[in-house]
């Protein structure tokens, strides 16, 4: 499959340079979609289904302040799982978000712009909220969708990467798009967007993030480089919690990051809530 995809656009940007880089963009922002494993359908079977505006997916457990969980790439809301136990019997609300054009919601493509504002209509919809645990791409965007004005008291990033633009280098890598097609590939995806790819490096939207972080790495993590998970730290001047042969997913797992997720977000609770001005415009 891939062999083909390296084929097509190889020959394609020697016909058509402009289409070529178009249809990377297009393929860039087209997640699959993975069948649910059965742990995960028995947690959405004893959750409740949450309505939301567009067709959104989201399920919730438990009573108390809300802690949404965010997915990565290609994932669902109910990948977090583990964390709902815990979380539910520390008193909390957890809210399991599948993203647009993930998991059970409607939609082909999807960015990280159209990502932030799902979680902004979610919020909308849910009511204020205590945390966002997110998982790679949706740590990112949990990120993204605070300094455009998300409200939460806390933030956690588990296997994050700090730039859009190194994951498009990644992506460019893989399936070899020649130079001549790239000028069109960026300029398709930042007239989706509507912002520079630039924009899209966590430096240049840290400074609107005043929120508490935490961020958990694993050194073997093979799809998102432990550098980025010290670069997100550094950034913030966050806590780096740095677990070792879990790798990219079984962190989702492991006691020890279960425990400190919880902690961190109950540590919020004792400093106290935050006033979340969002409410008067709802």
């Amino acid at each position: 499959m891939l062999a083909s995809i390296r084929l097509f656009f190889s020959v394609l940007a020697r016909l058509s340079p402009a289409l070529a880089g178009r249809l990377a963009a297009s393929l860039f922002a087209r997640p699959r979609r993975h069948a649910r494993p059965e742990r995960e359908r028995e947690l959405i079977a004893r959750g409740a289904r949450i309505p939301l505006p567009g067709g959104l997916h989201a399920t919730s457990w438990g009573a108390g302040p809300t802690v949404l969980l965010v997915h990565g790439w290609e994932g669902r809301g109910a990948q977090l799982g583990a964390f709902v136990d815990p979380l539910v019997a520390a008193g909390y609300r957890v809210v399991a978000l599948d993203g647009p054009a993930h998991g059970d919601s409607p939609g082909r493509t999807t960015t990280g712009p159209e990502f932030a504002r799902a979680m902004i209509a979610t919020r909308d919809a849910i009511g204020p909220l205590a945390a966002l645990v997110g998982h790679s791409f949706g740590g990112f965007t949990s990120l993204l969708a605070v300094s455009r004005g998300l409200s939460t008291a806390r933030i956690v990033t588990i296997g994050t990467p700090a730039s859009v633009p190194e994951v498009l280098r990644d992506f460019l890598r893989v399936i070899r798009l020649p130079d001549r097609a790239l000028p069109s590939m960026i300029a398709a995806l930042e007239a989706r967007v509507k912002a520079p790819m630039a924009s899209f490096e966590v430096e240049a939207f840290a400074p609107h993030i005043h929120v508490p972080l935490l961020v958990v790495h694993d050194t073997d993590d093979r799809e998102v480089p432990y550098a980025d998970g010290v670069r997100l730290a550094d950034v913030f001047g966050a806590r780096l919690l740095t677990t070792n042969g879990l790798g990219h997913r079984r962190i989702l797992y492991a006691p020890e990051v279960l425990a400190a997720v919880v902690e961190f977000i109950e540590q919020g609770r004792r400093v106290g809530a935050t006033y979340d001005s969002a409410l008067e415009q709802r």
